[in-house]
C-alpha cells in the first residue's frame, strides 16, 4: 500500500490525505490535461454551424431553378463576377466551392474522432440508444448514421464543381441530375438535411442550454425545417431533371439566356446593366 501511495503522490501539489484518496475531495493535479480535445470540439462545432447555415443559402440558390433557367443562370453568373466585366470568372466559383470543401473536410475529420473504432464500440453505442430511449439520444444516433452516409456522398458531389466549375449552370447541373440515379440524389438530399438540421439543434442544446420548454419548441422547429427542406429540395431536383432532359434532347451542355444569344431571341431584363448590353455568348 505504501509503495502504491508513493507511486501516485508525485501527481499532486500536496500530499493527499486518506479522505482525499477515498472520497476524491479537493484533488489538485500538477499535470494539467491538454486543451487540444476541447479546441477540436470547438472546431467541429464551428464548422458544423457554418455548414448548417450554408444549407439554407444553398437551398435558396439551387431552388431558384424553379423560377426559371434564366434566374438560376443569373445567380450563377453573379457568383462568378459576370456582372463586373461581362466575363464569367471560373476561379471565383472554384474559390467558393473550395472554401466549403475545406470546411467539410475539417468537419468530417474532427467528427471522425467520435465514431466507433470497431464493431464492439458500435454495438455499445446502439445499446445506449435502446437503453436510454431519449429523444435527443435517438437524434444523435440519426445524426451519426446520416453522417456516415453523407461522408460517402458529399465528396463525389463537390469534386466535379471544384474541378470543372464551368459546368455549373441550368444545363450542366441539370445533366448531372439527369444522368445520375435519382434514388442516390434523393438519398443525398435526405441525409444532408436530416444531418444538418439535427446538427443545428444539437449545437443549440450543447452551447445554449435552453429550458425544457424551449427544447420542445426547438424540436418542433427542427422537424418542420427538415420536412420543408426535403420537400423544397425534391421539387428542385425535378427542376434540374427537366432541365437536364431538355439539354440532352438539344445536345447542349451550356445554357445561354435568350437576351445573350445571337440573334437575340428575347429582350434584356429591365435591370440588365447598360454596359453589358451587346455582349453575346
Amino acid at each position: 500500500m505504501a509503495d502504491d501511495f508513493k507511486d501516485i503522490s508525485h501527481l499532486y501539489k500536496v500530499t493527499p490525505t486518506a479522505k482525499t484518496i477515498i472520497d476524491g475531495v479537493d484533488l489538485t493535479e500538477t499535470q494539467h490535461k491538454s486543451h487540444a480535445y476541447a479546441w477540436v470540439d470547438v472546431l467541429q462545432s464551428g464548422t458544423g454551424l457554418i455548414l448548417g447555415l450554408f444549407l439554407f443559402c444553398h437551398m435558396a440558390f439551387t431552388s431558384s431553378i424553379l423560377l426559371g433557367k434564366d434566374t438560376f443562370w443569373n445567380l450563377v453568373s453573379l457568383t462568378g463576377g459576370y456582372f463586373i466585366d461581362g466575363v464569367d470568372h471560373l476561379w471565383m466559383h472554384s474559390l467558393f466551392v473550395g472554401v466549403i470543401f475545406v470546411l467539410v473536410v475539417i468537419h468530417a475529420i474532427t467528427a471522425l474522432r467520435k465514431f466507433p473504432s470497431n464493431y464492439k464500440a458500435l454495438r455499445t453505442m446502439r445499446g445506449h440508444v435502446k437503453l436510454l430511449r431519449h429523444g435527443d439520444t435517438t437524434w444523435w444516433w440519426f445524426q451519426f448514421l446520416t453522417g456516415v452516409v453523407l461522408t460517402a456522398l458529399v465528396f463525389p458531389h463537390m469534386l466535379p464543381m471544384l474541378m470543372n466549375p464551368g459546368e455549373i449552370g441550368p444545363y450542366g447541373s441539370g445533366l448531372e441530375v439527369y444522368n445520375s440515379w435519382l434514388w442516390v440524389v434523393y438519398l443525398f438530399l435526405i441525409v444532408t438535411e436530416v444531418h444538418g438540421m439535427i446538427g443545428l439543434y444539437r449545437l443549440c442544446m450543447k452551447w445554449c442550454g435552453p429550458s425544457n420548454a424551449t427544447r420542445v419548441l426547438l424540436r418542433k422547429i427542427t422537424i418542420g425545417l427538415i420536412i420543408f427542406m426535403i420537400a423544397l429540395g425534391s421539387f428542385t431536383i425535378m427542376g434540374y431533371y427537366n432541365a437536364g432532359k431538355e439539354a440532352a434532347e438539344l445536345g447542349k451542355t451550356h445554357f445561354v439566356p435568350g437576351y445573350l444569344q445571337t440573334p437575340q431571341t428575347q429582350p434584356y431584363p429591365s435591370w440588365w446593366p447598360e454596359r453589358l448590353k451587346g455582349i453575346s455568348h
